[in-house]
């Protein structure tokens, strides 16, 4: 089971006996912390591999790009902040949205105690969000994901070749700029079925040219149908 809890500038993600594991991938412009309650899993990262078991804690700094795998079925909370109103003054409000959610989608204390802990910690810290042309590139693909960027456009807002582009990005934001630009659709895709929106809307509005290559591409990073996903938003509804 896997239920979304969502508020204002925060989200809360319950895999309860879960087996699903997550290819490399990015958050972007979010903080993100786990603890495992029961199993096991392994986090990969450009600084290497660990293992999670039970009351493992692990955190994750914006843009910084890894891979979750499953070492046993097992259950963890994920808690997932947006970056600006953690690191400016709205920092308070953040977390009180954070400990309201988890609150209503856990209700253990301790977990609650450790996580906005952890939160606190990690906010102090910078991800990999580099500056200059590579970085205002990342920017537009991340914010408007469903625009059709092919890769001679990309190059040209970066002003350098496409082969150089390929191989900086990925070595900036470890992605590729078109996996990049594709995780960013699946993201917004994800924010538009925890609202009103119909699969195939979120498929059109998220910049996927038919609904088949939105389920194949939700389903790889999220590791549920689009469908599943909208019926897992209401698993834990909102106040």
């Amino acid at each position: 089971m896997v239920g979304y809890l969502r508020g204002d500038g925060a989200e809360v993600i319950v895999c309860q006996g879960a087996t699903l594991s997550y290819p490399w991938h990015s958050h972007v412009s979010t903080l993100t912390l786990g603890i495992v309650l029961e199993g096991a899993v392994e986090l990969v990262t450009e600084r290497g591999a660990g293992i999670y078991r039970e009351n493992g804690l692990f955190a994750l700094p914006p843009y910084e790009p890894h891979g979750l795998n499953a070492r046993a079925p097992y259950t963890l909370v994920s808690l997932c902040v947006r970056k600006a109103p953690a690191a400016s003054g709205g920092f308070r409000e953040a977390r009180e949205t954070a400990a309201a959610l988890l609150r209503r989608a856990v209700g253990q204390p301790e977990v609650e105690e450790r996580l906005l802990e952890g939160l606190s910690l990690l906010s102090g810290r910078r991800g990999k969000e580099g500056g200059g042309p590579l970085a205002a590139l990342r920017a537009r693909l991340e914010t408007e994901p469903e625009h059709p960027f092919s890769l001679e456009d990309m190059a040209e807002l970066a002003c350098m070749s496409k082969y150089h582009l390929v191989r900086a990005f990925r070595r900036e934001a470890g992605l590729t700029p078109h996996r990049f630009q594709l995780q960013n659709r699946v993201r917004k895709g994800q924010r538009l079925l925890a609202g009103p929106a119909t699969v195939a809307e979120a498929a059109a509005a998220a910049g996927f040219c038919d609904q088949s290559h939105f389920d194949r591409q939700f389903k790889r990073l999220v590791g549920l149908t689009p469908a599943a996903y909208k019926r897992s938003c209401t698993a834990f509804p909102g106040p």
